[in-house]
């Protein structure tokens, strides 16, 4: 009867401690990551996604036992600085890495780091044109908008994304769908950033290479009505249709975008 009383006395002593022991390691909460605006919080396994050429993002620490331990396990990708608050990563390369922290208490977090490079994707929410020339006669006119329309590159639902390549930020690849759910156009493109003399608005001149298709030029502007500021890419077409109606002045097509870059 002792015998067995002590053997039950050591087996509930045992659990006790276990639990003890584990509830000890469990009393942190999970080592996370949060930007230092507060407005983004990572948690293990999640993915940060850092633009390349760039001076990279700051995250303070948060859980844990608060000593923590870091490892960078792809240090050709991305580095990291450790102030014993705030960490930076910085940008190497485009690729894939991961960063490991652990505290005394064997909490550990790990994080995936995908550097990528820069786009601006913008979705086509609407179409205007422009059709100028004093001597054309209505039907004219009428027929000049609706072919520019017809032959647009892109129609409403259609997306254009500008993904930068090289360090300047003034170059890339660039992807159009005409329309939603339609067959993807690639190219590349250059990139010149000017002012407007009258409004001192920013001016981004694309000139895009598509194959099938004569060089295209745009400019990426904003304009503002009723106090709605909004994107607009300019296609500038007249040299397309002034052999064919030498009475046109000047004939464009705007598309009015939406910035869906962050969505």
């Amino acid at each position: 009867m002792k015998r067995n009383l002590l053997s039950s006395l050591i087996v509930i002593t045992n659990i006790l401690f276990t639990v003890f022991l584990t509830s000890c390691g469990e009393s942190y909460a999970p080592i996370t990551l949060v930007s230092s605006d507060g407005k983004t919080h990572i948690t293990n396994n999640d993915t940060i996604y850092i633009d390349a050429f760039t001076e990279g993002m700051d995250f303070n620490i948060r859980g844990g036992d608060g000593k923590y331990v870091l490892e960078n396990q792809n240090r050709d990708i991305v580095r990291y600085e450790y102030n014993g608050e705030k960490v930076s990563l910085i940008p190497l390369k485009i690729g894939y890495g991961s960063l490991r922290i652990t505290d005394y208490e064997k909490n550990e977090s790990r994080f995936i780091i995908n550097v990528k490079n820069q786009a601006r994707i913008f979705h086509v929410n609407n179409i205007s044109t422009e059709v100028l020339g004093g001597d054309l006669t209505q039907n004219e006119t009428k027929i000049i908008e609706e072919n520019i329309i017809e032959s647009a590159i892109m129609k409403v639902s259609g997306s254009i994304e500008f993904t930068y390549t090289v360090e300047e930020m003034n170059g890339g690849n660039v992807t159009i769908y005409q329309q939603e759910g339609g067959n993807a156009v690639t190219g590349i493109f250059s990139q010149n950033e000017s002012f407007d003399s009258e409004s001192g608005n920013k001016i981004l001149s694309f000139e895009i290479s598509l194959a099938g298709y004569n060089k295209i030029k745009m400019d990426l502007i904003e304009k503002t009505e009723n106090n709605y500021t909004y994107k607009v890419l300019r296609h500038d077409v007249t040299e397309t249709y002034q052999s064919q109606y030498p009475k046109l002045e000047k004939a464009t097509i705007e598309y009015i975008l939406a910035d869906t870059t962050d969505n």
